[in-house]
Formats: C-alpha cells, sequence, structure tokens
C-alpha cells in the first residue's frame, strides 16, 4: 500500500506503508446518494489524517457513524500445506461476565480448536511474510442500544423433511433412511441414537528420532463422511430418519472401510449409490436438533462431535454456534465405565448385555447408533434410574471380570456360551 500525502504548495509525497487499518465512517446523507466502497474508505482516511475531533464530536457534527473493529481473519501461510485461517475476535461484556461478576471485553485467538485470550494489538498486527489479513469485521458503534439485535433461530423444521440426493445413480431401493413425517418432529428431551464414521483426507507426518521415540511433524486430518441419526421413541422407534453420505470435494488417502463401511465411490456423485448431501445440509439438520433440545445417544459421540467440529460444551455460552450442551449428550462408552478403568468396546458391551454380535467385518452407522439406544435403555433397567447405586457397580463390576477373562474379545463361534447365561450376569440381575 501507498500513502500519498499532497501539501498545499502542490507537492506529492508517497511512501510504501504496511498500514492496512483504518475506521470506516459512513456519511449520514439524507439526500439519499449512494456510495460505494472507494468513496466510503477514501472519507475515512481523510478523516482521519485532518480530523483533529474525537469520535463522538465527528458523529455529532459531521453525521459520521464510528465503526469498531470487533474480529480479523488472518492468512497463515506455510509453503508446505498452503496455510490455515486463524481469527481474532473480540467478545463484549454481555458475553464475558467473571464469576466475580465484573464484566468486560478481551479479544481470542481462534486457532482450530485453540482458544486463548490475547492482546488487543496482536489482533492488528499483520506481516505479508506469514500473516495476511483476510477478513477485516467491523460493528456500529453503539448499535446495540439503537437496534434489537436478538438472534433468531433462522433454521427450520424443513431441513429434517426429505430432500433429493447428489448422487446421479441413486436408487429408491438403496434408500437406508425414512424421513420424519410432519407429526414425527422432535421434542426436547427426545432421544435420537447418533453415530458417524469418517475418512481420512491427509496421512500423519512423522520422524524417528535418535532415541527411537516418534515425533509427529503433522497429525493426520480426518474428514466426516456418514452422519446416522435414529429415531428413539415411538412407533418407528429405531428406524434411522438420517443416513447422510458426506459429498467431498478432497482427495480421500484411506476409506478406513474395515472401521467406517465407506468405500471407494461412495461419496462421489457422478457413481455413488448412496444418499449424498453437503456437509452443510447435514450441519442444518445437526443444528436444528440441538437447539429443539434433544438427547443424543451413542458411543465415543465426544471424540465423534469432535470430527464433526460440534464441541461438547458445559456451560451457557448460548452464543457459540458449533457447541452441543452436555447434558443432551448420553454416551454409553461413559455410561458403563468404572473409574480408572479401561473404555470398553460397543461391540463387547453389545455382546455382554444385549446377546448381539455386530460389527463383524466391518461398522455399520445405523447398526452402532441403534444398539447405543438398546445399551441406554439395558442402562435405564439396570440402575434404575439411579435408586440403587450399589446394585449397578456389582453389573459393573461382573462386566470387567469377565472382560478380563475374555481379554475384552467377542467369542466367534456360534457355540459359545451366552453372557447371559453366564452366573456372574444372572446373579447381578436379579438383584
Amino acid at each position: 500500500m501507498e500513502n500519498c500525502s499532497l501539501c498545499r504548495c502542490g507537492s506529492e509525497t508517497v511512501r510504501a506503508s504496511s498500514t492496512l487499518l483504518f475506521t470506516l465512517s459512513y456519511p449520514d446523507d439524507k439526500t439519499g446518494k449512494n456510495y460505494d466502497f472507494a468513496q466510503v474508505l477514501k472519507r475515512s482516511i481523510c478523516l482521519d489524517q485532518n480530523t483533529q475531533w474525537g469520535p463522538a464530536r465527528a458523529e455529532e457534527e459531521h453525521g459520521v457513524y464510528v465503526y469498531d473493529l470487533m474480529a480479523t481473519v488472518v492468512h497463515i501461510l506455510d509453503s508446505r500445506t498452503g496455510g490455515s485461517l486463524v481469527a481474532h475476535i473480540k467478545v463484549g461484556e454481555t458475553y464475558h461476565q467473571r464469576k466475580e461478576g465484573v464484566t468486560h471485553q478481551q479479544w481470542y485467538l481462534f486457532n482450530d480448536f485453540l482458544i486463548e485470550p490475547i492482546d488487543k494489538h496482536e489482533a492488528v498486527q499483520f506481516d505479508m511474510n506469514w500473516k495476511v489479513p483476510a477478513i477485516l469485521y467491523y460493528v456500529k458503534r453503539n448499535l446495540n442500544s439503537r437496534y434489537n439485535l436478538n438472534i433468531k433461530n433462522p433454521i427450520e423444521a424443513s431441513v429434517l423433511l426429505a430432500e433429493a440426493s447428489l448422487a446421479r445413480k441413486q436408487r429408491k431401493t438403496h434408500t437406508t433412511f425414512i424421513p420424519l413425517m410432519l407429526n414425527e418432529m422432535p421434542q426436547i428431551g427426545d432421544l435420537v441414537g447418533l453415530d458417524a464414521e469418517f475418512v481420512t483426507l491427509n496421512e500423519e507426518e512423522a520422524e524417528l528420532r535418535s532415541d527411537g521415540t516418534k515425533s509427529t511433524i503433522k497429525p493426520s486430518q480426518m474428514s466426516v463422511a456418514r452422519i446416522t441419526c435414529v429415531r428413539g421413541q415411538g412407533p418407528n422407534e429405531g428406524i434411522p430418519f438420517i443416513d447422510d453420505y458426506i459429498s467431498t470435494q478432497e482427495q480421500v488417502v484411506d476409506y478406513l472401510t474395515q472401521y467406517s463401511g465407506i468405500k471407494p465411490g461412495d461419496l462421489d456423485a457422478k457413481i455413488s449409490s448412496k444418499h449424498l448431501t453437503t456437509l452443510k445440509s447435514t450441519y442444518l439438520k445437526l443444528r436444528f436438533l440441538i437447539d429443539i433440545g434433544v438427547k443424543f445417544v451413542g458411543h465415543g459421540l465426544q471424540k465423534d462431535f469432535r470430527v464433526i467440529n460440534l464441541m461438547v460444551w458445559q456451560g451457557s455460552f448460548k452464543s457459540l454456534i458449533l457447541r452441543v450442551p452436555k447434558d443432551q449428550v448420553l454416551d454409553t462408552v461413559y455410561l458403563f465405565h468404572m473409574p480408572r478403568k479401561r473404555m470398553i468396546s460397543l461391540r463387547f458391551l453389545a455382546w455382554y448385555f444385549l446377546d448381539l454380535k455386530i460389527q463383524g467385518e466391518t461398522h455399520d452407522s445405523i447398526e452402532d447408533a441403534r444398539t447405543a439406544l438398546q445399551l441406554y435403555r439395558k442402562y435405564l433397567e439396570l440402575s434404575k434410574n439411579g435408586t440403587e447405586p450399589e446394585s449397578f457397580h456389582k453389573v459393573l463390576k461382573g462386566l470387567y471380570e469377565k472382560g478380563r477373562k475374555m481379554d475384552w474379545k467377542v467369542p466367534e463361534p456360534e457355540g459359545q456360551t451366552s453372557p447371559k447365561n453366564a452366573a456372574v450376569f444372572s446373579s447381578v440381575l436379579a438383584l
């Protein structure tokens, strides 16, 4: 950028500058004249250079509105990966109240899942060699006091109704779910079985140190490939109403078919026979379910939500767009877990408590979501809603004893004795 200064004598001085930040001032013109961005920017720069009045007097005398910088998005350059986007956001008093009751404004750095407070000057410090500004977000000062800015949920229940697939060759016989009818729309507290499958976009890059330990240079990048939601109550309980395969333009290096059930071609709109959608379309459905107040039931949901980019949040920050309140998550991996003990797989829990053998050759998200719902029902039955905690503790103790004896592996031969007939299980169940 070049700064041009014109003296009264007529001489012009031009010098290079990296200053890219100006306070935008929009003229209050009652004639109805429209100003393009270049004119507004020019007026703002001239006002900043020549006006000695403060913002309040400038607004009073000239009808000029003052804008405050509230967020910046910068591109961090990296020749190896192409770089990434990082945001600096100014959190205001309304959303930033401390426990001692003191309110203030604070700038925060948002870098993937890293969120930390920063000094206000860091948000406007740019360096063209590695930190290039991409977006500058301004808000008119005193806007909250002049206008009603209450956010209304723009997502309507229609997002859950039937939609066309992006796949060109999909046939009705390949449909794996039944969309919700208008009389089935979820209500607050309704149960929804959820499971997600993922693929790998970039392999992990690591190097071996001289002492034999491994150092990760770049972690593997996962992408959501399939999201399934199953009805948790009603006459159609257990039947999925969402089974979306997420179309991607990125190159998939590993479909993880053994664990995900996703095969090459499933995410390609030209040849896929699945119900293919965009990530945005599926996000809207999940966002609606979260806002309506349903309770998600699944196994290992916290990890699933993390890759989906929905954070399980314990608190009252209603302004966070991609958050899932913790009280809306019922994770069977924690329901059937004893402190300081190992986490138990869904496959072993299904065999032990439900006499089901799942995840044989590959995983299926419909099967996993439905099994998690059944396990939650079993949990309510065994724990009796928490009225007899000692009895449920004995159930878990028997589970871990059986798991250790079997090395946490589900028996393959068909003639294997069912765990329901085992003495340790029947004695506990009779309590």
